[in-house]
């Protein structure tokens, strides 16, 4: 990497890569960034889930901040199909 260029943050959205454009991004931002409808559902895909708090995927909502690292998985899905 040379001087002045930034790093990357490459995640996955239902199995397609994006860029993002800042590290930390919202719930519905991360939906735009995909071109996805703002009701839908954004899930965090967990591959090592806290063993205290249990569960695997997390659900992220509009507001909610993420802080992104390389290699993360989200997935889309219309709300009324989850469950």
């Amino acid at each position: 990497m040379s001087t002045g260029e930034k790093e990357h943050i490459t995640i996955l959205i239902n199995q397609k890569p994006y860029k993002a454009p800042k590290p930390v991004m919202t719930g519905a931002e991360i939906k735009q960034l995909a071109k996805e409808p703002l009701d839908t559902l954004l899930v965090e895909i967990i591959d090592n889930p806290d063993p205290v708090a249990g569960g695997d995927d997390k659900i992220i909502n509009n507001g909610d901040s993420v802080t992104l690292k390389s290699g993360m998985r989200f997935r889309i899905v219309n709300a009324a199909t989850f469950g």
